[in-house]
């Protein structure tokens, strides 16, 4: 009688530990889609055993198919991916066993369309931006929307960028400005015409300014100079 309970009591610990171990392991999210180099996210593992007792030990082993297009950074069962370069790639997460995979795809922006082509500007009394039309396609061809560009002037003399996409002028001149959003880059020329009434206008500087800076300068100093030669004198 004793054999057999003890018997009983084995197959009772084989059985614990059977629906201990995982069975299936769900990945959340189930897919992954980056527009973008260098852009993460973070995915979940959830294992689980036959029984349907979620099991966060042992944790995953993860792994990519192809650390040029994405990496893993883990921590137990979570893990940052980062989008490594375009193509498609598959991660896992291991447990015994068990093994789940999680697609992953990398689009990258490959052109920019841009209107207008040119910016004929001019400087007002009233500052006034430009607001530029940027349209981004992905390595597919697919269009992207609700992405904003950067812009910058090559001469800010003449006119300055913004994050918004925009154009603003400064002075007269001819430069070109740089259309950029995540890696694409598109450069068009930019002429500025002076349009500010004569009152709005910067006032010409004549001479050099420095000089009488220069002067009032010397002069404090020579002050300073000969109240401390009359300061020692009185102390002697």
């Amino acid at each position: 009688m004793k054999k057999k309970a003890t018997f009983s009591l084995s197959l009772a610990v084989l059985a614990l530990a059977a629906c201990a171990r995982a069975d299936r392991i769900e990945l959340q999210p189930a897919r992954v889609d980056f527009v973008g180099v260098g852009k993460t996210t973070l995915v979940r593992a959830m294992p689980y055993a036959s029984n349907g007792r979620f099991l966060p030990e042992p944790p995953c082993t993860w792994s990519s198919s192809d650390d040029q297009i994405v990496r893993v950074a883990a921590k137990a069962n979570e893990a940052t991916l980062t989008a490594a370069g375009r193509g498609t790639a598959v991660v896992r997460c291991t447990i015994g066993d068990a093994r789940a995979e999680l697609p992953v795809q990398v689009r990258v922006i490959s052109r920019l369309s841009v209107r207008p082509e040119r910016l004929e500007l001019k400087v007002q009394d009233e500052r006034v931006a430009a607001p530029l039309t940027v349209e981004a396609f992905d390595d597919t061809g697919r269009p992207l929307v609700g992405r904003a560009a950067v812009v910058t002037c090559a001469s800010e003399e003449v006119c300055r960028g913004d994050a918004r996409g925009q154009v603003w002028p400064v002075g007269p001149g001819v430069t070109t400005a740089r259309v950029e959003l995540e890696g694409a880059a598109v450069e068009l020329p930019v002429k500025v015409t002076e349009a500010r009434s004569a009152d709005a206008r910067p006032k010409a500087v004549k001479g050099n300014p420095m000089e009488e800076i220069e002067r009032e300068w010397n002069k404090k100093l020579a002050e300073e100079r000969k109240a401390a030669e009359k300061a020692g004198a009185q102390t002697k």
